[in-house]
């Protein structure tokens, strides 16, 4: 079997005006879609970040003609970014697994789990202008408004882990929601609770907010601060674990991290190690090492959501659930045929059909390619300067905006 074309397609999806530490998400998300056929009749489909689609076409000479079973090989062979990879490796064990007539899960060593339980990813946001959201389009700018933005997701998808995206408002702000969070959601009845500020703050805040949630029993703190030294000094003064997928995203920082002991979690992610299989390693090292494993997630459309389901339920060291930004993809905006993948009590199950379980609808695609194509309306300039007059654009654009002290820490 050989690989005897290569479709590299450049996509972008509508996003919600989420808030974080370096202003609002833009309107849209780019994505890079990767679709491989063999000479034998298979397809094979991959995704990854924006802005990968020239450096996955680099490596056009080799991977037409490659044995997609062979990634050993082709990952040797391959000239560019972790990111990029990941998007080829996922479309090569595509195809190899549906050729093997085996989910993807169980040809690369079998699964540990039937189905991946998530966590919600759940962000202080403006109302999304166009009302095209799958759930949550209405403003959460106050702890109030973000609990019920939590109750949403809990009802909707059964969601159980929970995950506060802070770092945009003052520290006192995501204190205040944790509380509130804590209120609505209590540990008894199966809750988990875990904040993400995007390290913006200092060490001295990291503490002082590490004590004052300690009463509300987090489940980790996830890169409070900028470094791994730094993690490791704000673990001196709190029992919380520490967690990051900042500090330590990739393999170049294991070792640091064992050296300063400054990070107990590992958010793991396909995308960011290098593929489906670097993510199996990540497990594999998390539990020589006595770390714990989560799951990065960031925008991303079907393909994505399946690579990263498999991902999960082939390893094992898996011991928390993985973020997943999916809910926040339209109903209608994802490329996949059948519809988006569902969640049901928090969880997905591991799809039985051979490879990813998941096809390309053509037609969707090309329309998220045209999308791309008439460009992103920069039109949430007047949302960002209604809670910071102060607000300069940064780099020309108002989706991750100067703050008048952006530089980190912020607090």
């Amino acid at each position: 079997m050989k690989i005897s074309k290569l479709t590299v397609t450049p996509v972008a999806l509508h996003d919600q005006p989420l808030l974080n530490s370096t202003g609002v998400h833009e309107s849209y998300r780019e994505r890079t879609i990767v679709q491989i056929e063999t000479d034998n009749g298979y397809t094979g489909a991959g995704e990854t970040h924006g802005g990968k689609a020239t450096e996955i076409e680099t490596n056009r000479n080799w991977i037409v003609g490659a044995d997609p079973s062979q990634i050993t090989k082709a990952r040797l062979s391959w000239i560019g970014s972790p990111q990029g990879w990941a998007a080829v490796e996922t479309a090569m064990l595509d195809v190899a697994a549906k050729q093997a007539e085996l989910p993807l899960c169980d040809y690369i060593g079998g699964r540990a789990r039937d189905k991946v339980e998530w966590a919600a990813y759940l962000f202080y946001k403006f109302a999304d202008e166009n009302g095209r959201g799958e759930i949550a389009t209405g403003e959460a700018l106050d702890p109030e408004g973000f609990v019920k933005q939590a109750e949403a997701f809990v009802e909707r998808y059964g969601f159980k882990a929970l995950k506060i995206k802070g770092g945009f408002f003052e520290p006192d702000v995501d204190i205040e929601t944790f509380r509130l969070l804590r209120k609505r959601f209590p540990k008894q009845q199966g809750y988990e609770i875990r904040i993400d500020p995007n390290a913006v703050w200092t060490v001295d805040t990291s503490i002082r907010v590490a004590k004052e949630i300690e009463q509300y029993e987090p489940q980790y703190l996830e890169d409070p601060t900028d470094t791994i030294a730094d993690h490791a000094e704000v673990k001196k003064h709190t029992d919380i674990p520490t967690a990051s997928n900042m500090c330590v995203s990739a393999f170049s920082h294991v070792k640091p991290n064992a050296q300063l002991e400054g990070i107990d979690v590992i958010l793991g992610d396909h995308h960011h190690w290098g593929g489906i299989l670097a993510y199996k390693e990540t497990g594999v090292l998390c539990r020589v090492m006595g770390w714990g494993l989560s799951g990065h997630s960031n925008n991303s459309l079907g393909v994505s959501q399946a690579a990263m389901l498999h991902s999960c339920a082939a390893t094992p060291e898996l011991n928390y659930q993985p973020d997943t930004h999916y809910p926040w993809t339209d109903t209608d905006g994802d490329i996949i045929k059948g519809g988006k993948l569902q969640f049901k009590d928090g969880c997905m199950d591991v799809p039985d059909k051979p490879g990813l379980g998941v096809e390309i609808d053509e037609e969707a695609l090309a329309e998220r390619h045209e999308a791309l194509k008439a460009g992103q309306p920069d039109n949430r300039k007047e949302m960002i300067l209604s809670v910071d007059s102060n607000a300069k654009p940064r780099n020309g654009s108002w989706t991750g905006y100067n703050f008048p002290n952006y530089a980190k820490p912020r607090w």
